[in-house]
């Protein structure tokens, strides 16, 4: 029987093979390293679908490539351009005030530590965590509903909270898959969310995932 740390191990090395190999590298905001664009790319991504973010990202990024450019941009023409995304009136707003906020507070740059990311209107653990990862290179975990999903099936890990993404402890078991290397980190964590999208879904495809000799559920799934 593997112990916890072999396993976690072994997770780890799938994953990032898995994602060299089947990830999604087509999105217009992977492998950039720009935190101003991963920011953008976090706030489109809420509430709307990636298909929808993939058609007016680059188009939003060429518009406003820096905080200042968005700072200095009327509300109605940052509306106009993310429109197609759904519930522009509050992105356009939102956006607006964390460009200021930039420019007033920060010198035009996005912070690169978690308590000031944190300070910005509209950033909590998640998208803080994201841009010190992938712009940073930080070692630090993506940990949503995607990957709560996934390591909760993989290792049995569980939550009693209402809100998971809000229990330290689950944050604390991510953050030990997490490689150290800066490159391994982002691909294992943009594998995660592409495995939880593509292979462990709500309904999973356990037949032909490559974890399931590893997987609690899967195990359980076919005593």
């Amino acid at each position: 029987m593997q112990s916890t740390e072999e396993k976690m191990s072994i997770f780890v090395n799938r994953i990032i093979k898995w994602y060299e190999k089947h990830g999604e590298k087509s999105f217009p905001w992977r492998g950039v390293r720009d935190p101003w664009a991963i920011l953008l790319a976090s706030f489109l991504l809420r509430k709307t679908t990636v298909e929808q973010v993939v058609k007016v990202f680059p188009t939003v990024l060429e518009k406003f490539p820096d905080p200042a450019s968005l700072c200095n941009a009327y509300e109605n023409e940052v509306r106009e351009i993310i429109k197609p995304l759904g519930i522009e009136h509050e992105r356009s707003k939102l956006l607006k005030k964390v460009a200021e906020i930039l420019m007033k507070q920060f010198g035009g740059k996005v912070p690169n530590t978690l308590k000031d990311l944190k300070q910005l209107p509209g950033v909590g653990d998640y998208i803080a965590r994201e841009i010190l990862c992938l712009a940073y290179g930080v070692p630090e975990p993506l940990l949503d509903r995607n990957m709560i999903r996934v390591i909760g099936r993989v290792f049995n890990v569980k939550s009693e909270r209402k809100r998971p993404h809000t229990d330290p402890k689950l944050w604390e078991f991510a953050k030990k898959l997490v490689p150290k290397d800066a490159e391994n980190a982002r691909k294992f964590n943009c594998g995660v969310l592409d495995f939880a999208r593509m292979i462990c879904r709500p309904k999973p495809l356990c037949e032909t995932c490559p974890l399931r000799d590893i997987c609690y559920y899967a195990f359980k799934r076919h005593i």
